[in-house]
Order: C-alpha cells, then sequence, then structure tokens
C-alpha cells in the first residue's frame, strides 16, 4: 500500500542533495564577492533547479505536471527579476552584516554564515517545493483535474498580488516624500504583507495542484514549514518588530491592519 511513497525515497534524497549542492555552490560564490545577499536573490532559482531535477527523474511529464512547472517558473522568473533590480549592487543586507559580528575572522564567519544562512536555506527549499516534486515523481491522473485548475487558480491570484504588493512598494520607496513613513495605500492597506500573503498563496497553491494524485496529502509538511518560517521566523515578526520599533506610527498601523491576510482595517479608535 505504501509502494508509491517508498518508491520516492531516492527520488527525494537525490533532489536533496540538489538542494544542498546548489547552496554551497551560492556558499562559495558569497565568498568571492563578499556578500551573503546573494542567497536572497537566486533562491527561486535554486527551487527551479530542484523540480528541474525532479523532471528529470520522471519518464514522461503530463499534463497537470507541465501547467504546475509553468506556474513556479514563472513565480520564479519574477521574483528573481525583482530581487536582482533592488539588492543588486547595494551591499549586503544588514542581517548579515549583523551576523559577522557574531564571530571574530573571516572563516569563522564563513562557516557561520554556511550553517545558518546557507545549509538552513537548503533545507527550507527543499521542504517548501516538497508538494511539486511529488507531484511529478509519483504517476500522474489521467490529464489535468479539477484539484489542478483550483491550485493554479490560486497559486497565479497569488504572484498577481505579490507582484502588486513588490511594485507598490518599490514606488513607494522611490519617494523622496515618503522616507519614514508607512505605506498604508494598496493592498498594504489591507495586509501589513500582501507580498508574503501572495508568495504563501503560491505554495499553497503548488501544493493544492498536487493533490490531484492522492499521496501527495502528506507533503503538506512544506507548505505549512515555510508558512511558520515566512510568519514566525524571518518574514512577518521579524518585520513587524523592526518597523514598529524604527518607524514612527506603524505600532498604529499594526492594531488596525491585518498581519497577512487581506482584510479591512480596523476602524480607528476614539
Amino acid at each position: 500500500m505504501l509502494e508509491p511513497l517508498l518508491a520516492l525515497s531516492m527520488p527525494l534524497l537525490l533532489n536533496f542533495g540538489v538542494a544542498i549542492g546548489a547552496v554551497v555552490a551560492l556558499w562559495l560564490v558569497s565568498i568571492a564577492i563578499k556578500d551573503v545577499s546573494i542567497i536572497d536573490m537566486i533562491f527561486a532559482v535554486i527551487m527551479c533547479l530542484i523540480l528541474l531535477a525532479s523532471a528529470l527523474m520522471t519518464p514522461q511529464l503530463g499534463a497537470a505536471d507541465k501547467v504546475m512547472l509553468g506556474v513556479v517558473a514563472l513565480w520564479a522568473v519574477r521574483v528573481t527579476a525583482h530581487l536582482v533590480r533592488r539588492n543588486w549592487g547595494h551591499g549586503e543586507d544588514p542581517r548579515y552584516s549583523k551576523l559577522r559580528t557574531w564571530v571574530e575572522g573571516e572563516w569563522a564567519f564563513h562557516w557561520l554564515s554556511l550553517r545558518k544562512v546557507f545549509l538552513l536555506q537548503g533545507v527550507v527549499l527543499w521542504f517548501a517545493t516538497l508538494p511539486a516534486q511529488m507531484a511529478i515523481l509519483l504517476p500522474e491522473p489521467s490529464g489535468p483535474t479539477l484539484m489542478t485548475y483550483i491550485g493554479a487558480t490560486i497559486a497565479l491570484l497569488g504572484l498577481l498580488v505579490e507582484t502588486v504588493a513588490d511594485v507598490q512598494l518599490t514606488a513607494f520607496r522611490a519617494d523622496p516624500d515618503k522616507q519614514g513613513t508607512v505605506l498604508q495605500s494598496g493592498l498594504w492597506r489591507y495586509s501589513r504583507h500582501p507580498n508574503y500573503f501572495g508568495e504563501l498563496c503560491v505554495w499553497w497553491g503548488v501544493f493544492v495542484m498536487a493533490c490531484a494524485n492522492p499521496w501527495a496529502i502528506v507533503s503538506i509538511i512544506g507548505p505549512l514549514a515555510y508558512s511558520h518560517l515566512i510568519v514566525n521566523v524571518t518574514g512577518q515578526a521579524t518585520l513587524d518588530k523592526k518597523l514598529a520599533r524604527e518607524k514612527p506610527g506603524y505600532a498604529q498601523y499594526m492594531e488596525r491592519t491585518s498581519g497577512m491576510f487581506l482584510w479591512p482595517p480596523k476602524s480607528p479608535r476614539n
């Protein structure tokens, strides 16, 4: 009964090797250019590499698999272009610069960044892509199913939300009159982190698409882990603390605005 899952063990292990190999290669690049932020710009490419490895281990891709890969590729091109345009040439992210103060010596930091940044990212990216890996590696139902179309719709709507939110934030940051203020218009009126919300919709949509094969339900650990990371570790929680500390009015913005889901803001208190 568990034979389909047991047959996945070796391909998934090989994919894990691809993820770890990619982040280690990127770690070596970060040493050469003295900038750990490279991982933030290339992570989507690594996710595509993991899925490409899955596709190469599959005798024949079905139509549903091709739809899923197309959605992920579209997301990866968009997010990589946005992050490279935003971050390239602007120096290392302050998070990583702060990490450099944790240890003394250049190589001590390199080993720390390998453990705390690159290897951790490799594990997270493998888990985040787990539903898509399983969907590609498992036998596909006869063509796209209702789950395929529902999942693709969720993912594409998430991609749209993420794109619009990033465009609005980029325009806001480029306006010198808005420096030191809080973005509270557009999608940011309804969520403090609409870009993260869109990102999670993409990967929950991929999970729904994967569930065209019932065995893929076990891969729910992937989007759950990715959601936990974005909401409680590196994304929403961290940014809210930082912005509440640095920007006047952000604490009040937090009180009336949804943290993640798009939702009408609360009426201001009298």
